[in-house]
Order: structure tokens, then C-alpha cells, then sequence
């Protein structure tokens, strides 16, 4: 890991693995200028999307993995749809406009293929790594900057979280390309064909989850299960914890944030009990990958507050906000207002408690009194309660 810009960036090893699998498919000074192109407008990329970020007021850093990068960002106040189409933009304009610019400095027109071939190595490799990998991250499907950007687009006309129809709707085209490329002979972009749809699939099966039961009420035990009543995924994570597998502790844990549940009485089980030691809750979070995936609204919520409760606050308050960005829960955006609360940032409590009480409107009754609960009980909005803005706001829940 090292800083650029005042970013963190780390590179992974699959990262150093795909650069090395280029230079082997093509061992010829064309491969060396295509890798080390790869490398230099990937990072360039990823800087543009985190440059983005970081102008509307988020704290962002870069990863680079196995052929793909990935910037991760979260802002203490939420963002608006507009600039999350702006940072998802950001990264492929930087890395067309800046290889564009390198060909245009080596004399070579970009829009011709025959000034490209006559170029050279470096300046067909720079065309390939710059102008032409940019321009397809723009197809609009997922995982790619394009789908990202119509998944925006989607999501503000419904008002809702659109990650699963945004799926389904990238593996029908993507399958449609394959169908078409096959039929007209042209089998150039069958790797990259294949890695969009694989990583698509991952998409759909993470945010599929089949109906449960809830159980009944239990107790927290030692052992990691409940005392009358079936274990919660929580404490199933402990049980594999103990058991001696850390992965899929975590996994149990990131499958379900990465769900798309539609029925609270299903996913009340997945709160951790009130009675779980939070040692037991502490070992579980450092089974999750960094970043922290996004999840659903009701998961996300969940381990934004165990986050909270077993010191991680910043954290806690960082990944709620993110949360928030996505999904306009009140409850959410509560988790911030007591993070910054508890870290005596009270004027950024109170902006945060505000977005909670108008996130309620047009919600549930029943979610607007949880909301006056926990503004009238949460321990750290003590200090909240006798601002007048706070009392306005508490007043118009009713």
C-alpha cells in the first residue's frame, strides 16, 4: 500500500498476477507496453473516481485486483444521485481523456486505426489500455462504471435500491452480445465477455436469498447458539468463528448484507442479541473484508450499530453514512447522528438527526415511532435534546 494524492492505494497480488499474465500472452515488446499501460490508466482511473468523491465531500481509497480496480468511498453527509453519476463518470473520462492525450503528444490520431497501426507497439498498446478499455466501461451493465451510472438512473426514477434489476437486466444483455459475437464470428472479447457475466452472476446470487422462518426469542450462549430458539446468523458466524473458520464466518455475515430482503419479519432475525458479549461481536466484524461491502438497508443498519457498540464509532458512523447515500433510511442516518454525537461533533449530530426526521416522511407509522424512540432514549443525543432545532424536529414525529 502506499498514498497518491492523499489517497490510499493498495495493490493485491491478483493485480501483479494479471499484469504478469499479459506480458505471457503476448511476450513481445506490444505486451510490455500493454501492461505497463494497464497499470499506469487503471490507477489513473481510480484516481478520477476518487478525486470525485473527495470534491463532493467523501473520503475515498483505491484497489487494484485481478482486471479490475475499485475505489471505495464514504462521506459524512449524504450524497445526491448527481454525484454519484458524477464519480462513477470520473474514472472512465480520466482514463480516456488522459491516454488520448498521450497519443495526441506522440502524434497519433486516436480515431484512426490505420495512424494507430502504423504507430508502433507502445502507441497501439496505450490505444488499448487508454481510449479503448475506457470506452467499454461505459457499456451499461454491471459491474462496469456504465451500469453503475444507469443503476443511478434507474434508482432515481424509483426512488429505491435497483441493484437487483440492474443485474438481471446486464446478464440479459451481456448474454445477448455473446450470442451476437458468436454468430457474426468475432470472438475477440470472450474473456472479457466472460468476466462480466461471471462477476454478474455473483451480483444476482448475492442478492437472492431463499424465505426462512424467524425463530423464536432466545438467549445468547457461550457456545455461540440460543437458548430456546434457533441461532441468529451472528451467532452462527461465532460458531464457525470458534470452530476455526474465520472465511466463512465472515461470509455468513457479507452474504446476507449483500441480500435484497423485501420482508422485516424475515430479517429481524439477523440483529444480533441484545444479551451478545460484545468480544463475541468484535471477533465477528474482524472476519469481514475491508472495504466493508454495501448491503441492504436493514443489514447494513445492523452492523453499522454493532460497529458502534463495540467501539469501532468512526467506523460505525462512516459506513452508516454510505449506507445512507444508498438507501434514505431515517435509522441509518440515526447511526451517524450518534457516531458524530459520541465523538462530540454535535453541530454534525444534529444536521445527521434532521436527515433522519425527514427521511421519515411518507414512511410507516410504525417506522416514524421507532424514530422518536431512539431520539428520545439513544444515550449519546443526551447532549441533542435541549437544542430547539432537535425539539422541532422530535415534535413533528408526533
Amino acid at each position: 500500500m502506499f498514498r497518491l494524492f492523499g489517497f490510499d492505494v493498495k495493490v493485491r497480488a491478483g493485480f501483479l498476477i494479471f499484469l504478469a499474465l499479459i506480458m505471457f500472452i503476448y511476450p513481445t515488446r506490444f505486451g510490455l507496453w500493454l501492461a505497463a499501460g494497464i497499470a499506469v490508466f487503471t490507477l489513473l482511473h481510480e484516481l478520477g473516481h476518487a478525486v470525485a468523491a473527495r470534491s463532493a465531500g467523501a473520503q475515498a481509497a483505491i484497489s487494484l485486483d485481478f482486471m479490475a480496480g475499485y475505489t471505495s468511498f464514504s462521506a459524512e453527509r449524504p450524497l445526491r444521485h448527481a454525484q454519484h453519476a458524477l464519480i462513477s463518470v470520473s474514472g472512465p473520462f480520466a482514463q480516456i481523456a488522459s491516454s488520448v492525450a498521450v497519443l495526441l503528444a506522440m502524434g497519433v490520431n486516436p480515431l484512426s486505426i490505420d495512424s494507430v497501426r502504423d504507430s508502433g507497439d507502445a502507441a497501439a498498446a496505450i490505444w488499448w489500455a487508454g481510449p479503448v478499455i475506457g470506452v467499454l466501461n461505459l457499456i451499461p451493465v454491471l459491474p462496469l462504471d456504465g451500469g453503475h451510472l444507469a443503476q443511478t438512473a434507474i434508482e432515481t426514477v424509483l426512488r429505491r435500491p435497483a441493484m437487483r434489476e440492474m443485474a438481471i437486466a446486464s446478464i440479459a444483455i451481456t448474454i445477448g452480445a455473446a450470442v451476437f459475437m458468436a454468430i457474426t464470428g468475432r470472438v475477440g472479447f470472450v474473456i472479457f465477455i466472460a468476466f462480466l457475466l461471471l462477476g454478474q452472476l455473483q451480483i444476482l446470487q448475492a442478492t437472492s436469498r431463499p424465505k426462512v422462518i424467524a425463530p423464536t426469542p432466545g438467549v445468547w450462549r457461550n457456545d455461540g447458539f440460543m437458548q430456546g430458539g434457533a441461532p441468529s446468523p451472528w451467532q452462527q458466524a461465532h460458531r464457525l468463528l470458534v470452530s476455526g473458520s474465520a472465511d466463512r464466518a465472515g461470509d455468513v455475515i457479507v452474504v446476507d448484507l449483500m441480500s435484497d430482503p423485501t420482508d422485516s419479519s424475515d430479517t429481524a432475525r439477523w440483529a444480533p442479541p441484545s444479551d451478545a458479549p460484545p468480544d463475541v461481536l468484535r471477533s465477528i466484524i474482524e472476519t469481514l473484508p475491508r472495504p466493508l461491502p454495501d448491503g441492504n438497508a436493514f443489514s447494513q443498519r445492523v452492523l453499522a450499530e454493532v460497529l458502534l457498540v463495540t467501539g469501532f464509532v468512526r467506523d460505525g458512523g462512516e459506513y452508516a453514512a454510505a449506507g445512507f447515500e444508498r438507501h434514505r433510511t431515517p435509522l441509518l442516518a440515526l447511526v451517524v447522528a450518534r457516531a458524530a454525537a459520541h465523538m462530540g461533533d454535535q453541530a454534525n449530530a444534529l444536521q445527521w438527526t434532521q436527515a433522519a426526521i425527514d427521511a421519515t416522511a411518507h414512511r410507516p407509522p410504525q417506522e416514524r415511532a421507532v424514530v422518536a424512540r431512539v431520539l428520545d432514549l439513544a444515550p449519546e443525543l443526551h447532549g441533542l435534546r435541549e437544542q430547539a432545532q432537535f425539539r422541532t424536529g422530535r415534535a413533528s414525529l408526533g
